[in-house]
């Protein structure tokens, strides 16, 4: 089994960072979801592709802290 390309697999971090909104403080949210990012390989994946692997999830996590979309799409079909 093949994991999913890196663009979906970074729109499904972004969605579920989007649902856990409001649920913990921002900071351990922060932190706990960069945690998974970097153990679950997406860190090291996104920076394959982009070499600014960290503050390219980051940001998408920033962005679905602050209720906002970065791709300005609202159906993420696989």
């Amino acid at each position: 089994m093949t994991a999913p390309p890196i663009k979906l697999r970074l729109r499904r971090f972004w969605r579920v960072a989007m649902s856990a909104r409001g649920k913990a403080p921002d900071a351990e949210l922060r932190r706990q979801f960069m945690e998974r990012a970097r153990s679950s390989g997406l860190v090291a994946a996104v920076h394959a592709a982009s070499r600014h692997g960290e503050d390219d999830v980051l940001h998408a996590l920033n962005w679905a802290l602050a209720g906002r979309d970065p791709w300005d799409v609202r159906d993420f079909s696989e």
